[in-house]
């Protein structure tokens, strides 16, 4: 598998006009094969993307110590930044050329605690894809065993240029 390749300051990222030459897909293609920078989270969170296709992401890591809350489990926050990236990126690989996407909520049911250690893969799937917005869905699964561990939804604001 490539080695993804990590954004080291603002500058790093592609200027707005090469991102607006791309569709979602692509950029998502781009950054898994490591021609395009991701942001320095995924290295500090211990995940990375794995697959994109129209619609559907799949992003997989392990929880390390570091990721862990006061009482030893894996900090809910992982969770949600794994969710958050998979099913955002869901609503990425929709969009045509020119267009861009935030977050405008992420819901995140927590099911069983992630050992620490566990590799588990994030998968969004794009449900929505209107005008102003996309809506995603998700889970997270443990590579090894398929146990569920949370789901998940997300809608996206989509901004500029129109279908």
């Amino acid at each position: 598998m490539t080695e993804p390749m990590y954004a080291e300051g603002p500058g790093d990222f592609l200027p707005l006009e090469a991102l607006r030459a791309m569709t979602g897909l692509e950029f998502m293609r781009k950054m898994i094969a490591g021609e395009v920078p991701t942001t320095t989270l995924a290295q500090s969170m211990n995940y990375r993307i794995t697959a994109a296709e129209e619609g559907l992401v799949e992003v997989r890591g392990t929880p390390e110590f570091r990721h862990s809350n006061a009482f030893g489990g894996t900090h809910g926050g992982w969770y949600g930044v794994i969710l958050d990236t998979c099913l955002t990126c869901a609503v990425i690989t929709g969009l045509p050329r020119g267009q861009f996407q935030t977050t405008l909520e992420y819901k995140v049911n927590m099911l069983r605690a992630i050992p620490i250690g566990t590799e588990v893969a994030g998968i969004g799937r794009l449900e929505h894809l209107g005008r102003s917005t996309g809506v995603a869905r998700g889970e997270i699964r443990g590579v090894a065993d398929d146990r569920l561990y949370a789901v998940g939804t997300a809608t996206c604001f989509i901004m500029g240029e129109a279908h």
